[in-house]
């Protein structure tokens, strides 16, 4: 997909890279820069350096770096056509002429394609809903009289029917074009046995997926009548997983971010029950087994998540595993008890909103939650029944991330079981060392002397036009040792202008390619590669520097082939590099 640079250049301009990775990240200011924790990778001490000047972030604990269209990319799961449409949106730019040219991949025109495909079947589903007679009448009258979902919200959420047969939806689809095997590979279609195509949802009310641009990106189906599966989720395909997905988050992310409160339900109909009731920040996480792409997902928007699932055996045990990933993402998680056998949908039904409200205020914190119930499930008058507590707490106190908050936490456990506060914390420093979460290998800390010496030279060129132009005078690529720095070389000798966005240019002329992306915003943002930018004396004793170090390994090249058959052409180029490396050594 082929975007004119005009766009791009426009798009930064208007977006404030600082604020708006501010939605994303807490960042605090670093001298001329911005720090704070990755949002790429765990990590307790911040690494993740963005810079407003050069328009480029850039993290020293996973490496990870790039631009603002990076940026999106990785944070929403977008390509990068994708990411200039989701962001020229965003700040008001129209991009007229986006043009499919010859690099356009196949991936890309699959994902297109199936987006089309579930577009166009979700106006079906819907078109059946709202005008259908027999099921499709039966499913109105469950939505807006047992349920109390209005056509508004059928409309806003994709909310359809699809007929019983299976075969008028599929035969819809084929006569718009798109194949079996594309029907199949959207989930939508299943084959039977008999080699029929049959609707997968056939005689279910549909509930759309979409993205958080508002894209459709699979579906579910509920049985109206009895009968199992009663809600069935589409599969895995190349635009839609379930363990990466929150349900409604398009339409509420809005609230999350100015609320910084999540209020976490089950199901589709739980979602819609209380934004029905004007509860808009909230999330549903389509299932009992909270993953932890989904918990990352929530602290993008989010401090605080109050899990409100079912208030039955398996809602519960479904919380206590999801609190657990909340609270390692560094959430404030927070238990929301329903009066059994109330979920979220039938207590707002039969109670409203003001008294959902008022239980939302008492919710216990995960602490206080994960401890009253072991508590009533062992008690705490024998020997063993502390140590089921004691290790019932532990996944939990392990995942505090503050030790302030996780030694106030150990000091209450000790007092509400009557033990010394002393045992627990042993007790938890040994299982916290059985159990250790596995961490990115450690990164190099020692780097080769010319390697660095190349960097600081690519990092004046970029800091500096005068000095982009009397570098390129005096090397060649082939002075640099590292094909990556000779990339990075040429690259900045075709771009022209001073400034900030010189290097955020510089990271889109390698389309694709994160290692390149995360060299460059590494070279840019390192400090002590800076101290050298404001010395000309050292940067050309940098320069000569380098040229030896070429010429260096160009003599033992030549020295390896003439010891293996002699060659008149290749010693006089010897001799006339020994005289270059007597001469840069006599000025150095």
């Amino acid at each position: 997909m082929f975007i004119d640079e005009q766009y791009l250049e426009e798009i930064k301009s208007r977006i404030d890279l600082v604020e708006f990775i501010s939605q994303y990240v807490d960042l605090k200011p670093a001298g001329r820069n911005f720090k704070g924790l990755c949002p790429f990778h765990e990590e307790k001490t911040p690494s993740f350096m963005v810079s407003r000047e050069k328009g480029i972030f850039h993290c020293f604990g996973c490496g990870v770096g790039g631009n603002l269209f990076n940026f999106v990319m990785r944070m929403e799961n977008l390509t990068f056509p994708e990411a200039v449409l989701f962001l020229a949106d965003k700040c008001g730019v129209e991009i007229r002429s986006v043009q499919v040219g010859r690099g356009t991949t196949r991936s890309l025109e699959e994902r297109e394609r199936l987006y089309r495909l579930n577009e166009m079947l979700n106006r079906y589903y819907m078109r059946c809903l709202s005008s259908g007679k027999g099921e499709e009448e039966n499913a109105r009258t469950y939505l807006l009289a047992k349920r109390g979902i209005r056509p508004e919200s059928w409309e806003r959420f994709g909310i359809g029917f699809s007929p019983i047969s299976g075969r008028d939806s599929m035969a819809f689809l084929l006569k718009e074009g798109f194949s079996g095997q594309e029907i199949i590979k959207a989930g939508v279609g299943v084959v039977t046995r008999g080699g029929e195509l049959l609707d997968r949802f056939r005689g279910r009310i549909t509930f759309a997926f979409h993205d958080i641009q508002g894209r459709i990106v699979g579906f579910a189906g509920r049985i109206l009548d009895k009968g199992e599966p009663k809600y069935l989720n589409v599969s895995d395909t190349p635009i839609f997983s379930k363990g990466q997905y929150l349900y409604g988050l398009f339409a509420t992310r809005d609230h999350l971010q100015k609320t910084r409160t999540a209020i976490l339900v089950e199901g589709y109909m739980d979602f819609l029950a209380l934004f029905e009731h004007g509860i808009r920040n909230c999330v549903a996480s389509m299932g009992t087994s909270l993953t932890k792409d989904q918990a990352g997902l929530l602290k993008r928007y989010v401090d605080e998540v109050l899990i409100a699932y079912d208030a039955d055996q398996a809602g519960q045990m479904a919380t206590l595993r999801g609190m657990a990933i909340l609270q390692e993402k560094g959430l404030t998680v927070r238990i929301v008890i329903l009066p059994s056998p109330h979920d979220p949908d039938s207590f707002l039904r039969q109670e409203g909103q003001e008294k959902f409200l008022e239980i939302l205020q008492k919710s216990p914190s995960l602490f206080e939650y994960q401890l009253e119930l072991l508590l009533k499930s062992c008690g705490y008058n024998s020997l063993e029944s502390k140590a089921k507590i004691i290790r019932g707490m532990f996944p939990f106190l392990v995942s505090i991330k503050d030790p302030i908050e996780r030694t106030l936490k150990v000091a209450s456990l000790a007092r509400k079981i009557h033990v010394d506060e002393s045992f627990v914390q042993h007790l938890l420093n040994e299982e916290e060392g059985a159990v250790r979460r596995e961490t990115l290998p450690a990164r190099e800390t020692r780097e080769h002397g010319i390697l660095k010496a190349e960097k600081m030279l690519l990092r004046v060129m970029m800091e500096s036009e005068r000095w982009r132009h009397k570098i390129g005078e005096s090397l060649e690529r082939e002075h640099f040792s590292e094909p990556e720095h000779q990339r990075i070389f040429q690259a900045l000798l075709g771009l022209g202008g001073e400034g900030g966005f010189l290097v955020s240019k510089l990271v889109d002329v390698f389309p694709g390619e994160e290692a390149l992306h995360s060299l460059v915003t590494e070279i840019a943002t390192r400090e002590d590669l800076q101290e050298i930018c404001q010395d000309d004396g050292a940067v050309e004793s940098l320069i000569r520097r380098v040229r030896l170090a070429a010429l260096e390994r160009r003599i033992l090249s030549l020295r390896r082939e003439l010891s293996r058959a002699e060659d008149p052409i290749k010693l006089r180029e010897l001799n006339k590099l020994y005289r270059e490396r007597e001469r840069l050594r006599r000025i150095g």
